[in-house]
């Protein structure tokens, strides 16, 4: 299969045309991390203006990127908005943003919250998929390298917090209508979204309806060998399609001169359908005319997936402090069916076809609530509170393994932070955390109870060397619970050989982390900034499945996930944001970021050293936006990853990904309406992975492609 390659060269003829690579967040005239909020809401309408990333006014380490950075390039999703920000990565299909990856480590290793609260997903390892959160929802999205005490603390890699809009500063109503085409399909699929907004002109309201269509035709090809001769081979066609609808609200009242309290709430409904059609070969050519037919395989899945979160918080003056009250609910259900048919052939001839069907069901209820008060003591600001958390998830845990189960936990966290400001240019912050958890767990195998404790301290100092010059550096103690299936009691036969036997581990321990972040920002001339982060996490008590050296009945190994060691990741981050007026350019914004990521851990199978699961080595962004006067503007975004290794057991996997190409163009009808065209996947990017065992040559091939995608955009504001 020949793919088109891409280089710095394919820029420069582009960047000359119409084109340069993406602008960035937050606007340099303003270092709050709310940037995006503005006197009316004819601002969230991005017309015609490059933007460029600055700091934000945390002590402990975050990254902030507003509305702005993505919104030329009409993201649907928070996953698409996330691929362009320093150190993402994503091990999932092509043009799938699912499970993100922060710092490039597995996704249960990065926490997702929604307006600074954790929320439940699919994933038995704790992962939230960000592609069903809307883009049309987000005001900014906080990368939150290192946390604060009175933050949670379950971000080994990092926190990843999106906050939604509300009215706060925002006023009118702003409309979208949108279509995309899918370049490749084999029926020329157009597909559409739509969303409408309004803003309270005389009170703090925000209400927000969006409908979108999801549509990706993918093709795979497996080329199965034995001794590196190829034996077999397999077309599958895989088509998701389906819709995402979702609302999201929010209400401010100010009760008096010292009081307010402000109301959040969201939903979101997902209603996909999968389709799978895989056609088996056996020969020594890929070719759907020379093979001898093996097998027709179908698959189906009905997937309905609801996730909705309400919340609620209190400020109001107590002495000469601030007392602030807080409580949220959340909800994440799935509903899905899937039917699957096989039919196998023996010399062209059928042998009948085989059927089955599975329900998958998952419910996972969230509550907390919390309390906090903050007073200023001189120079030094103190803020106590009492964090509570708990949840009930039943259904079928979906992980390293399917089991059923019902689970509760329960989060009780007392905490202290202490700010002092120094100096007028340093400021340190220092604080505790005391984690106390309690987890019951029960299937028709039986139930277990663990708990545990776990004191967390965290310390940021920011010190602002001049106007232009920025050092930042924190350490904190973070923790990873363990997957929900490996914590259920349940065995399973024949896994993962014929005579061995796998059972849950419900004392699983948490995995819990020493993280260090380094950071250094400089300001350039022309509202630009540049920025480098050196990181390391050092983790006890990782989790693996492990070979327990018992012998089962049938002669095999008995094997049970255990906390078996330590590990550690590293990496540099940098990024730098900024106008090429000093080459000229006074239009041109140009924004890049590189992360060198790696990481240490003995494999359990083999007692060697490897990374983490699905870490590439590197991942980087290039981007260049085009002002165009009295038109609008132009703009090109470049990304790409390493290759990827991930284990199981003997079972090795090697993940390759070409880079994705993405363009948009866009005409200013006025200042407050754009039409805007964009293009992602024009590199038509490719996915391979190499698998094979331990010791072994590769023994499958599997290659997987879409389809190029453009859309057309119109957004308004009244």
């Amino acid at each position: 299969m020949t793919k088109p390659v891409f280089n710095l060269k394919m820029v420069a003829p582009l960047a000359a045309a119409i084109i340069s690579v993406n602008a960035a967040a937050q606007s340099a005239a303003n270092e709050s991390v709310a940037m995006s909020a503005s006197s009316g809401v004819e601002e969230i309408v991005v017309t015609g203006t490059n933007v460029y990333r600055d700091r934000t006014d945390d002590i402990n380490p975050t990254l902030s990127f507003d509305l702005d950075f993505f919104q030329r390039f009409e993201p649907l999703t928070v996953g698409e908005m996330l691929k362009r920000t320093p150190g993402v990565a994503f091990t999932s299909d092509v043009l799938e943003y699912d499970a993100v990856q922060l710092r490039g480590m597995n996704a249960e290793y990065t926490e997702v919250l929604i307006n600074g609260r954790p929320i439940p997903g699919q994933g038995a390892d704790r992962t939230f998929f960000v592609d069903r959160i809307p883009s049309e929802l987000v005001e900014r999205i906080e990368i939150i390298r290192s946390p604060s005490a009175d933050m949670t603390s379950q971000g080994v890699a990092g926190s990843l917090n999106v906050i939604l809009k509300d009215g706060a500063k925002l006023e009118g109503i702003t409309t979208r209508l949108g279509s995309t085409y899918y370049a490749d399909s084999e029926d020329f699929r157009t597909i559409g979204s739509a969303a409408i907004a309004h803003a309270g002109e005389s009170y703090d309201f925000w209400l927000g309806a969006n409908i979108q269509e999801r549509f990706n035709p993918k093709r795979k090809t497996e080329a199965y060998f034995d001794e590196e001769a190829l034996e077999g081979y397999a077309f599958e066609e895989d088509t998701r399609d389906g819709n995402d609808n979702s609302l999201n609200g929010s209400l401010g009242l100010q009760l008096d001169d010292t009081s307010e309290v402000r109301f959040n709430a969201y939903y979101v409904f997902t209603d996909r359908t999968e389709n799978e059609l895989v056609t088996e070969y056996e020969g020594d050519v890929i070719s759907r005319s020379e093979g001898d037919l093996v097998a027709i395989s179908t698959q189906e899945e009905q997937i309905d997936q609801t996730s909705w979160g309400i919340d609620g918080v209190y400020v109001t003056a107590l002495g000469s402090g601030e007392l602030e009250l807080s409580a949220a609910l959340s909800q994440f259900k799935e509903d899905t069916v899937n039917f699957e048919t096989e039919e196998e052939f023996d010399d062209g001839v059928s042998e009948g076809v085989e059927e089955g069907d599975e329900v998958l069901f998952i419910e996972d209820k969230n509550y907390s609530l919390e309390g906090s008060y903050k007073i200023a003591l001189g120079a030094t600001e103190l803020k106590t509170g009492l964090s509570y958390g708990a949840s009930e998830r039943s259904g079928l845990q979906a992980g390293f393994f399917d089991v059923d189960a019902d689970i509760e936990e329960t989060r009780v966290a007392p905490y202290a932070k202490l700010t002092f400001d120094m100096a007028e240019n340093l400021s340190l912050e220092g604080g505790l955390r005391y984690d106390i958890y309690e987890r019951e767990v029960s299937n028709e195998d039986g139930s277990a109870k663990s708990d545990s404790n776990e004191l967390l301290p965290s310390m940021s100092l920011r010190w602002d060397m001049d106007d232009d010059n920025r050092v930042t550096a924190s350490v904190a103690r973070t923790l990873r619970r363990p997957e929900f299936d490996l914590v259920s009691p349940f065995e399973e036969d024949e896994t993962p050989d014929d005579e061995d036997v796998t059972i849950g581990n419900p004392d699983l321990a948490s995995e819990l982390a020493w993280g260090f972040d380094l950071g250094f920002e400089h300001r350039l001339p022309g509202r630009g900034i540049v920025g480098v982060n050196f990181f390391y996490r050092d983790i006890d008590d990782v989790i693996e499945l492990t070979d327990t050296g018992i012998e089962t009945e049938a002669g095999g190994a008995l094997f049970t996930p255990m906390n078996v060691g330590n590990g550690t990741s590293r990496g540099v981050e940098f990024d730098i944001s900024m106008p090429l007026a000093f080459i000229g350019l006074e239009n041109t914004g140009f924004y890049a970021n590189y992360a060198y990521l790696d990481s240490e851990i003995k494999d359990p199978f083999t007692g060697e050293m490897r990374t983490f699961r699905n870490q590439p080595d590197s991942v980087y962004n290039i981007s260049l936006t085009q002002d165009l006067p009295g038109f609008g503007g132009a703009g090109i975004s470049y990304q790409k990853r390493s290759e990827s290794l991930e284990t199981e057991f003997e079972e090795y996997v090697i993940t390759e990904y070409d880079g994705n190409l993405e363009m948009f163009v866009e005409w200013n009808i006025s200042e407050q309406s754009v039409l805007r065209f964009s293009g992602t996947n024009l590199l038509d990017q490719e996915k391979v992975e190499y698998i094979r065992d331990y010791g072994e040559p590769v023994n499958e091939i599997q290659y997987e492609d879409s389809t190029p995608t453009y859309s057309l955009t119109w957004r308004s504001a009244f």
